[in-house]
């Protein structure tokens, strides 16, 4: 039983070191819509599903990264009443190793108008973003 209870503590500081010192990115949603963010790693057609996230209107997500390497994001901004705003942003490193670690930043905004305007990155289609 002691053996098993030192196991049990083991791994909770196991836990709470690594969620002090890992690569992390914080998505803030700046808009009044709502927004799905596909986290994709890798470059181009090589690329797979990380993570996908649900960022409310004016809140934020903050996604944690176990390893280094080359990620994007796919964004599909949503408000009733409008046309969906689908975007790909541009190509980010992440370091997580013993050299050190990433902390990042990603703000979407978009500006509402009859056609709205969405910073960052570029458009792309529902089946583009569709895609894992």
């Amino acid at each position: 039983m002691k053996l098993l209870n030192l196991f049990i503590a083991c791994f909770i500081l196991l836990l709470a070191s690594n969620s002090f010192s890992q690569a992390n990115l914080t998505i803030q949603n700046n808009s009044m819509r709502s927004m799905t963010v596909k986290i994709m790693k890798g470059k181009g057609s090589k690329s797979s599903l990380f993570e996908k996230v649900s960022i409310e209107p004016y809140d934020s997500k903050v996604i944690y990264f176990t390893s280094s390497g080359y990620y994007f994001t796919k964004t599909k901004a949503v408000l009733k009443g409008k046309d969906p705003v689908f975007r790909k942003g541009k190509p980010f490193s992440v370091t997580n190793d013993d050299t050190g670690y990433s902390v990042l930043a990603i703000t979407f905004s978009i500006v509402e108008s009859n056609i709205p305007k969405a910073t960052g990155g570029t458009a792309i289609s529902k089946s583009e973003f569709d895609q894992d």
